[in-house]
Parts: structure tokens; C-alpha cells; sequence
């Protein structure tokens, strides 16, 4: 029977039917999530404003309910089960919701709401369960060299399905409202596409499948989080995606509140197409940084990231009021946030135990929903404060009018008509000198006593300066809320975001403090970068690497081959003064490295040992270097242990074609008697091998080439 490898390349079926179902399940999320927002709109059955709070609960909700159900079906069972399951669980939801957008547009349209918006509620729970089998079956269908390159396309095509599907949602509710089954049809179809292409995703084995279903549901949830924030590479991680999260939903309520601040103001489908550059910038990005990536996963692109998020997002604060420029700086957002995210979703799925990856991705995703709540959160106290401060003045207040509501007409989902008693106000946003925006508080409805207020000035729009009127109606015992006069904010809110994001990056660089050092390694080192075997480096404790590299772009490779702060220490002329810097590293619980044998003789029985080769390679005229990482010896490691390994594991390496010659000693020459470290060292080298498959050429030929280098 054929075991399933992962491959070698970006053109195997079941990476390319994961690319399909993965699309379709995005777009049809986002287009689920627009459509039944606007149904519910222009059906009556909620306000506009009720309306946009309530749909990001509804497809959230289920992301913060089920994350430990969710990362348990992900590495109990194979990742294929839940893929395809989940896609046929999606076909079933657009068939529910076609029959909703009938049932609202054919006597019932109350009961027709409440269906389709339950659909919202469960297209975010098939995302819940979707995404950790996503994301967690990256590493098993792709090598760690193919990694990033996978992650670039699979997160552009994410984000492009994700912003397609919010514009046509609002693009199809506008084009067949009254006859919103053929939403209902449009994506009953997509998902049936979905669902077809899931079937050339090929069985995997299970990651855990003797994993028991917890008798406490929670309780994985608290043990994940408790190893995400224990370990510093992924902490790394889950925070710098967590703010990503934030960002996201931050910038789409500026964008939001920037569109309805202009003359005239923006319409839904206008502003959707504005935040869908951003998609563009991420589709040209996201496979970009796959492939500046190499054979590894570079998380040195972070810092370029997230520095061209600050400059593109300032630049979008100047350019607030030339569109064609405020489009490019969007497209840059897009464009750096690729070089930020992939290399922080690679190092997820990589660094995530084999047994729970699934579990990983969606515990991550459980934090990222505080992202999302941080978001929204430091939108209103930014708002509020230049509200309360006086940076956006609130517009003079005409005396209200106190009446019956006879009359209250929508057109595409927005108030364009009503009338108070015997005052008729009527809707006129397209001026081009004269602008009246009319607002209705929720639960206010035709027949009530109501309140209208009206705030009148002059502003300055796109033909000059125009009048600008907004009324708002409301009940008599309702609160007076003032309108401001916005068009300054937006800018303010555009700086915070360059300004958190230079928060973020200093967090990213405390909690790896050489993140700027290998980002200078990425952009100097000449060579191609290729790693096998390094995530036997525990993620958190003390760590000691037995290394022969030797010079300084020996040591660079191998640093930013590792995943933690690594310090090489030299003897020099003071092996002692060396020696205690190493044990005061180690006891912090750091990791260092070195190639002097008496240096790791001393440091040895203080912590685990790694040995690290660095090996440089020509392969068709390009110059690379490949950093192995060989077995993690426990501390103290005696000589007796290397020779009993090796002689037990004899067989594997003769299958495989290996000649290995003894002794092996790291650093540049033996020392001068026999000791413990270079017999351990001598075993960590060895055992390299140990993790290259003997019918993988590829593998076969680096263990080759490592060893015979010795």
C-alpha cells in the first residue's frame, strides 16, 4: 500500500484541490456574511446599524465556542475527513440559505431573515472547523522547503477570495434584490465546485489518532494557550498574528468611516471595491515572499513587513483625499502584509507539535478573536476621545421637530424619505452643493411619536464647498447624540495604525531580540538558505548547539536557520570568562553556541545539546548553504551512548547508501585525548541521517554531502 509523502513540489493534487475548496469556502464565507446583512436591511427586519454590529458576532461567535472540538477532529482523524466533510457541510448551508432568500421575498420575510442569518452563524462555524484542517495539513502535504512558497499562494488566494466575496455580496444584493434566490443559487453552485475539488485531496494519516475526546472541553483550550505562550517561537507567532487580526478589522471600520465622511459619501459597493485593493496588494505579495523565502521559513521578512505597513499607512494618512494615491497606499498595505503573514503562518504550522497541529491553528485562532475585540475596542476610544477633546466639533443643532411618523421609505437599504408630521424630509446625497443624509434610530418604525433633529454646515466636498444637512430620527425619550464633523479623524485613525504597528514590531523584537539581525542576514547573505532537521531545537529552555561553523557567515546561516535567539560564544584567550557567560546564558534559559570542544565539554552538562552542521553547496550555479540539525542529546551525553546508537542504526544508514567515517569531531581540528562532548558531538552528527528517508533522493544526496563533508 502507497504511504502518503508530502511533496516536493507546488503541483500535486491534493495541494491544488485544497487551493480550490479553500477559495470557494472564503468566498462564499464573505459572500454568505454581505448578502444576508443587506437582505436583512432591505427587508425590514433590522436597521442598518443593528445590522452591521450583529454579523461580525454571528460569524465570530462560533470561532470562540468550538476551538477545542475543532482542533480535536483536526488530529484525531485525517485532515482529509474534515475537508471534505466540511465542504459538503457547506453545500448543505447554501441550500438553507437559498431557501431563506425565497421564503423572505415570498410571504415570510421575517422567518426568511432569521434563516439566512443563521447561515451566517453556521459559515462561521464551518470556518472554525475549516481552518484549523487548512492550515494544520500544510506541513503534511508540503516538505518544510516548500513551506512559505505553499503558504504565499494559499494566503493569496485566501484574501482574494475573501475580498471578491464581500464585493459581489454587495454587488449581487444591489443586482437581484427582490430576487435574492438567485444569490442562494449562485452559491449553491460554488459550493458544489468546492465540494468536487476536495475530493483530490488525498488521505493522510491522522496526526493523533489515539487521542481521547477531553472530558472537560475546555480544558485543551488552557493547555494550548498554555503551551503557545511557554514556547517563544510561537508566541511569537499567535501574537504577531493576533495583530494581524486587530488590523484587519481596525483599517475596514477606518476605510468605513473615511468613505461616509466624504461629498458625497461613499456608497457600500464603492467602499468595497476600495478595501479589495487591498487584495491585490496581498496577491502579488503573499507568493513573493514564498518564494524570497527559499528552502525555509524566513522570519526575517517580518520586520520588511511590518515597516512597509507603517510607511504605506502614514502615506494613506496624507493622502486621504486623492483617491488614486490613497488606492496605492492600500495596495501597499496589502502588498507588505504578505511579507508580514506568511513567514508568521508558516512557523505556526512548522513549529506546532506534529500531534497537534490542528489544535495549534485553532487555539490561534480562538486569540485572534481578541485581536478582533482589541480592534474594535481602540476604535472607540480613539473615536470618543476626539469626540470629547474637540478635534472633531460637533455640527450646529437646528431646533427639533416633535411629530408622528407618517411616512418612511428605504432605497438600497438606507432612510430616503419620511415624514413628521406636516415636515417631509427626502434624502439628496448626490448634490453636488446642496447634501441631506437622513438617519433612523433602531426600533424606530412607521406610526411612532419621533424626534428630528438636524445639524446643518458647509463642508468642503469634491465640487467646492456644499451644504451639508444630517437628520436624524429618533424617540422623544431617547438620548440627544450630536453628529461631528469627521473629515480630519480618519487621517488621526490611519497614524494610529502605523503607530500600533511600530508597537507590535518592538513587541515582536522583545520577544525574539535578534528579529532585526536576521532580517539583516536575509538581505546580505549571498547564498541559498536550506534547513532540515532544526525543530528537534526545543522551543523554550536551555539549549546548548555543538556547531562546526566556524566563520562568520557560517554562524549567520546557522542563526537564522534556528528559530531562537542563538549566542556563539569564543573562548578567544579567557576560556574561562567564556565559560561563564555561557552558564550564565543557559541558566536564563537561553541557547549557545559554539565549536570549541573544551567550551562544550564545560557547558554540556548544564542543558540539552544539539549538534548544528552547516554544509555549503553549488547546485546548477547557485550557491546555498544547508543547516542540519542532527539528534538532541539529553545533558551530559556519554560516549558509550553514541557508539550503541550508531551500531543499532548501522543497517539504516548501509540501506541508504552512506559511508560514514570515524570519528567525526566538531570544530576545525580534533581535540588532543578523547572526551565526552566530541563522542557526543561525533553521535549527533551521525544520527543526522536518521531523519532523511533512504528512497528520497533529494534527502539522500544532502545526507550524502553533509557527511561525507566530515
Amino acid at each position: 500500500m502507497k504511504t502518503f509523502q508530502p511533496a516536493d513540489h507546488l503541483h500535486s493534487r491534493t495541494f491544488i484541490g485544497l487551493l480550490v475548496a479553500q477559495f470557494f469556502a472564503a468566498f462564499n464565507d464573505q459572500a454568505i456574511h454581505a448578502a444576508a446583512m443587506f437582505f436583512a436591511i432591505n427587508t425590514g427586519v433590522l436597521s442598518e446599524a443593528r445590522a452591521i454590529t450583529l454579523m461580525p458576532l454571528l460569524f465570530y461567535v462560533p470561532w470562540a465556542v468550538f476551538p477545542t472540538v475543532a482542533g480535536y477532529l483536526a488530529d484525531r482523524f485525517s485532515k482529509q475527513y474534515a475537508l471534505i466533510l466540511w465542504k459538503i457541510v457547506e453545500v448543505a448551508i447554501t441550500l438553507l440559505a437559498l431557501y431563506g432568500f425565497w421564503l423572505g421575498r415570498n410571504g415570510d420575510p421575517t422567518t426568511g431573515s432569521v434563516i439566512v442569518l443563521a447561515c451566517v452563524f453556521l459559515m462561521g462555524m464551518h470556518s472554525a472547523f475549516f481552518v484549523p484542517a487548512k492550515y494544520g495539513v500544510m506541513p503534511e502535504i508540503l516538505t518544510p522547503r516548500m513551506l512559505s512558497r505553499g503558504n504565499g499562494i494559499l494566503e493569496s488566494l485566501s484574501f482574494i477570495a475573501i475580498i471578491a466575496g464581500t464585493v459581489f455580496g454587495g454587488v449581487l444584493s444591489s443586482a437581484f434584490r427582490g430576487q435574492e434566490y438567485v444569490i442562494g443559487i449562485i452559491l449553491v453552485v460554488l459550493a458544489v465546485v468546492g465540494a468536487v475539488a476536495s475530493l483530490l485531496i488525498e488521505r493522510m494519516p491522522a496526526a493523533n489518532p489515539t487521542r481521547s475526546f477531553p472530558p472537560y472541553v475546555y480544558q485543551p483550550l488552557y493547555e494550548n494557550v498554555k503551551m503557545l505562550l511557554t514556547s517563544r517561537p510561537l508566541l511569537f507567532t499567535v501574537v504577531g498574528l493576533a495583530f494581524f487580526t486587530f488590523l484587519v478589522a481596525y483599517m475596514r471600520q477606518v476605510v468605513y468611516m473615511h468613505g461616509q465622511s466624504q461629498l458625497p459619501r461613499w456608497s457600500e459597493a464603492y467602499t468595497s471595491y476600495i478595501v479589495g485593493v487591498v487584495a491585490l496588494g496581498i496577491g502579488i505579495g503573499s507568493p513573493l515572499v514564498g518564494h524570497l523565502s527559499g528552502g525555509k521559513v524566513e522570519i526575517g521578512l517580518v520586520t520588511i513587513g511590518a515597516v512597509g505597513m507603517m510607511i504605506a499607512t502614514s502615506t494613506a494618512a496624507l493622502a486621504l483625499f486623492n483617491v488614486p494615491l490613497l488606492v496605492v497606499c492600500i495596495a501597499f498595505i496589502g502588498f507588505f502584509t504578505g511579507f508580514y503573514l506568511v513567514p508568521l503562518y508558516s512557523m505556526l504550522q512548522h513549529r506546532a507539535p506534529k500531534q497537534s497541529k490542528g489544535d495549534a491553528v485553532a487555539t490561534s485562532n480562538f486569540l485572534n478573536i481578541a485581536g478582533a475585540i482589541a480592534a474594535s475596542v481602540i476604535f472607540y476610544t480613539l473615536t470618543q476621545t476626539a469626540y470629547r477633546s474637540g478635534f472633531t466639533p460637533a455640527l450646529p443643532a437646528e431646533p427639533p421637530v416633535e411629530g408622528v411618523l407618517e411616512e418612511l421609505e428605504y432605497h438600497d437599504g438606507h432612510p430616503s424619505r419620511a415624514v413628521v408630521g406636516q415636515t417631509t424630509y427626502q434624502a439628496d446625497e448626490k448634490g453636488p452643493k446642496a447634501f441631506v443624509y437622513l438617519t433612523v434610530s433602531a426600533d424606530v418604525k412607521q406610526g411612532d411619536t419621533v424626534i428630528a433633529r438636524s445639524y446643518v454646515r458647509e463642508e468642503e466636498g469634491e465640487r467646492g464647498r456644499a451644504k451639508v444637512t444630517k437628520i436624524r430620527l429618533q424617540h422623544p425619550e431617547e438620548r440627544e447624540e450630536p453628529f461631528y464633523d469627521q473629515a480630519r479623524l480618519p487621517a488621526l485613525l490611519f497614524l494610529g495604525a502605523g503607530g500600533l504597528t511600530f508597537v507590535i514590531l518592538g513587541v515582536l523584537w522583545w520577544l525574539l531580540p535578534d528579529l532585526f539581525r536576521r532580517t539583516w542576514y536575509w538581505a546580505t547573505l549571498r547564498v541559498r538558505l536550506e534547513t532540515a532537521g532544526l525543530l528537534r531545537l526545543p522551543g523554550h529552555g536551555p539549549v546548548v548547539i555543538a556547531s562546526n561553523a566556524v566563520a562568520p557567515d557560517q554562524r549567520a546561516r546557522v542563526e537564522s536557520g534556528l528559530d531562537r535567539v542563538t549566542y556563539f560564544l569564543d573562548p578567544g584567550n579567557d576560556l574561562e570568562a567564556a565559560i561563564r557567560r555561557g552558564k550564565q546564558l543557559l541558566s536564563s534559559g537561553e541557547v549557545v553556541a559554539a565549536s570549541d570542544t573544551s567550551l562544550l565539554a564545560a557547558l554540556m552538562p548544564d542543558a540539552e545539546t544539539l549538534p548544528v552542521r552547516e554544509h555549503e553547496f553549488e547546485r546548477m550555479g547557485v550557491r546555498g548553504s544547508y543547516v542540519v540539525g542532527g539528534s538532541l542529546l539529553a545533558a551530559g551525553s556519554a560516549s558509550s551512548c553514541a557508539v550503541k546508537r550508531h551500531r543499532a542504526n548501522r543497517w539504516s544508514m548501509k540501506r541508504a547508501g552512506i559511508k560514514i567515517r570515524l570519528p567525526v569531531h566538531i570544530g576545525e581540528a580534533p581535540p588532543a585525548s578523547p572526551n565526552p562532548v566530541s563522542s557526543s558531538c561525533t553521535f549527533g552528527i551521525i544520527l543526522l541521517i536518521l531523519k532523511f528517508h533512504p528512497t528520497r533522493g533529494r534527502s539522500r544526496d544532502l545526507g550524502k554531502s553533509v557527511l561525507q563533508k566530515a
